[in-house]
């Protein structure tokens, strides 16, 4: 029984103790409206997968005062993010979830999009989750953007030393040839057979159940 309570569900047994790659990508159709029924509902478990919306916010204001970041988009092929970004549907109280996973899809951290898709949201989760490989969609914008954050910040400086980039295997072919040798995940030595897709999976998953609540509720 000690055993069991001991035990982290959102540790994957196959990656222990040392991860190989953590995948974090954007949801942008797990929205919450502000006028949905219950929305003032106390979670029951507060802060355990979704990361508290205060801390989160802290964490963007705090890095957003020690750099200076161009706004507008940070594009590639068919992929898109921002380094700054107002909430852009004013309905909403959360834009999407930012989610986090292993190379076995085992849900690790997520936290609300209050912002839209900023570059922030998957630092604040990289941070905590470290890995030899960091894999997204946009990492030929997310990395300068990290490189250039950790040059103001010791704490983050340290993830772009420990750990690489990897551009999800996929969404390269939408980058540009030039993007794909350099930043692709089948270029990085290490990586193994490592794609870089694991948290589409996830989204696909919890889209469908998002719209499934969604259209059984008054909410919709």
């Amino acid at each position: 029984m000690g055993e069991m309570k001991a035990f982290d569900c959102f540790q994957c047994p196959a990656c222990s103790p040392h991860q190989k790659a953590v995948a974090i990508d954007g949801n942008r159709k797990l929205y919450r409206f502000r006028k949905q029924e219950g929305n003032t509902d106390k979670a029951l478990f507060h802060g355990v997968f979704v990361a508290p919306d205060d801390e989160v916010a802290n964490f963007v204001d705090t890095i957003r005062a020690v750099t200076t970041h161009k706004s507008g988009r940070g594009s590639c092929g068919n992929t898109a993010a921002r380094e700054t970004s107002q909430k852009s549907r004013a309905r909403l109280d959360e834009e999407g979830l930012e989610i986090a996973v292993c190379r076995h899809g085992f849900l690790q951290g997520a936290l609300n999009m209050c912002r839209g898709e900023i570059f922030a949201y998957p630092l604040f989760l990289h941070r905590k989750l470290r890995a030899d490989f960091v894999c997204t969609d946009i990492a030929c914008k997310y990395w300068p953007y990290l490189c250039r954050v950790g040059d103001a910040r010791a704490d983050i400086k340290e993830l772009s030393e420990k750990t690489k980039p990897f551009l999800s295997v996929m969404h390269a072919k939408a980058h540009s040839l030039k993007c794909e040798i350099k930043w692709g995940g089948m270029n990085q030595i290490g990586a193994g057979k490592t794609l870089g897709e694991e948290v589409e999976q996830v989204n696909s998953y919890m889209s469908r159940v998002g719209f499934t609540t969604k259209h059984m509720t008054k909410a919709g």
